[in-house]
């Protein structure tokens, strides 16, 4: 197994950094996974789950979209506090969509054999992206979300107010205690994509394989936002898991993977294995 570090310029010279996990033996299509809000390609349980992928035979595609506030760092503050700021659902979507297009040309490493479709996995915020993305995109073959929001536009009236008199939307990590703004640019990116139907009417333009893994424990984002989703496309497919919260019961710095990681990790390889691969567990 390979691990390599890369960096590709997206739109408007826009700086994406990622890490590719090659198995040492491919055989399956390549994964592109999406963080959420306050996430990056080496949070908590991503670089487990790059691995165990690999180890399945699924090149690994795991980075930071440009707007996250980090760079090639693997950890550590927040430093581009002006790109999180000047970050929207948008850019999120050109940033997946360059990502998809290097994996698509061979870009990002010699050995990787060109591919005509990817699988995307999201987490959270990254979930919704990537079914925005995907639409028209037929190098898409199927997607896996896990604890995903339902909707990009979901601020309470009240917030928004209070959002665009400030000016920014303030949001504290956890993991840094750092103070992180976000701009009324993607306030009003969000209410646009509210406007185009959001991710329930981007779904009904999908055409292709879906798997939602949620916590039932989750209190970041309720389960009911995935089986909202679950209800209006025929083709996803539900799996709510008992215990688990919105991290998968994982930790940052990662340690080992929980129970309900390990089950939500085996749940979407039996799912890329059977598009991929034709193969049913």
């Amino acid at each position: 197994m390979k691990t390599i570090d890369f960096y590709i310029e997206g739109n408007h010279q826009r700086e994406i950094w990622g890490t590719l996990t090659v198995p040492e033996k491919i055989t399956g299509t390549t994964v592109v996974m999406a963080h959420g809000l306050l996430g990056f390609k080496d949070w908590a349980f991503f670089p487990w789950l790059s691995q165990f992928f690999a180890e399945a035979g699924f090149p690994t595609v795991r980075f930071n979209f440009s707007g996250s506030g980090m760079g090639p760092q693997i950890d550590g503050p927040f430093e581009n506090l002006d790109a999180f700021q000047n970050d929207t659902i948008s850019k999120q979507a050109e940033d997946l969509r360059s990502v998809i297009s290097s994996v698509i040309q061979g870009k990002l490493e010699p050995d990787l054999p060109t591919q005509k479709q990817v699988i995307l996995w999201g987490h959270s915020r990254g979930g919704a992206v990537c079914i925005l993305s995907a639409v028209n995109l037929p190098q898409v073959q199927a997607i896996a979300t896990w604890s995903t929001i339902g909707r990009v536009n979901r601020y309470l009236y009240e917030v928004k107010q209070a959002w665009r008199k400030q000016g920014f939307l303030a949001i504290e990590s956890s993991r840094t205690g750092q103070l992180l703004k976000s701009s009324v640019d993607f306030l009003e990116d969000v209410e646009q994509w509210g406007k185009q139907g959001d991710a329930p009417t981007f779904l009904h333009h999908l055409k292709i394989p879906l798997l939602l893994v949620h916590g039932a424990e989750d209190t970041s984002v309720s389960p009911d936002e995935s089986e909202s989703l679950t209800a209006i496309y025929p083709q996803a497919r539900l799996a709510i898991l008992a215990g688990a919260d919105h991290k998968f019961n994982s930790d940052h710095p990662f340690t080992k993977p929980s129970e309900v990681l390990s089950q939500a990790a085996q749940k979407t390889l039996d799912f890329y294995r059977e598009i991929s691969l034709g193969v049913k567990s």
